[in-house]
């Protein structure tokens, strides 16, 4: 029997594509949506995102730890930014694609269940869509 490990080892181009693939596909069904909706769900995810981080340091550390303030500082933005200007969303996004990076780089709390690096593309491709729906 094959494990799961051994099975995500053995499928990852296949796995990599079908999340590109999603990615895009997410991005793209964007484009015509009425701007309330671009932003609502871009807040959506940002904030969802953020509280995964919330939730997967929860324990670790002291509650007011870096991760958890960089969290908080990430969804007060996406909040701002649904609620004053699309700008600031957008910048939201691009700040939370280099907490990832930074994460990757070994900054902050190690997350076994986070790939840093996919988070960080995923998120800088999101937020250059979003900044072009801004500017259109």
């Amino acid at each position: 029997m094959v494990t799961f490990s051994e099975f995500l080892r053995h499928r990852q181009h296949l796995l990599i594509s079908v999340s590109a693939l999603y990615l895009t596909l997410y991005m793209v069904a964007q484009w015509p949506q009425a701007a309330p909706h671009v932003w609502l769900t871009a807040a959506v995810v940002a904030i969802y995102i953020n509280l995964s981080y919330l939730t997967e340091t929860s324990g670790h550390r002291t509650p007011l730890g870096p991760e958890t303030l960089i969290a908080l500082l990430l969804i007060g933005g996406a909040v701002l930014g649904l609620a004053t200007s699309p700008a600031v969303l957008v910048v939201a996004i691009f700040a939370q694609g280099i907490w990832h990076l930074l994460r990757r780089l070994q900054h902050g709390l190690p997350l076994m269940s986070l790939d840093a690096l996919g988070c960080f593309v995923a998120d800088m491709s999101y937020g250059l869509v979003l900044l072009v729906l801004s500017l259109r």
